[in-house]
């Protein structure tokens, strides 16, 4: 479509908008503008959150067992997750929140 075509085929949109708007209700324009701007952010959202999940390069790492553990604590609910494999190098999420590390030392029994 040439780009002179679009900005005709807005403003017809935009007049059939404003004679509906007139000529019935205003929520009958209103209604599917909202669902319109719902579903752009919605999709928006879900494509920022899959961008940040991406996998680590190579296969897991097993963590050593040495004289210390690694955990990792939600802030929010308080589930604790113990590091078995390290798959990446940030630190998972739970909540919709990044995890804190928190990393213990043990003692010799």
């Amino acid at each position: 479509m040439p780009p002179g075509g679009r900005v005709v085929l807005w403003a017809l949109l935009a007049f059939g908008a404003t004679v509906v708007a007139v000529v019935f209700d205003p929520k009958w324009v209103l209604a599917p503008l909202i669902g319109v701007a719902v579903y752009k952010v919605g999709t928006t959202m879900l494509r920022s959150m899959a961008a940040d999940a991406h996998a680590a390069p190579g296969p897991p790492q097993p963590v050593l067992h040495r004289a210390e553990r690694t955990l990792y604590w939600c802030e929010q609910c308080g589930a604790e997750l113990l590091l078995v494999v390290r798959g990446a190098t940030g630190a998972p999420r739970h909540c919709g929140e990044r995890m804190h590390e928190r990393v213990e030392l043990l003692s010799d029994q």
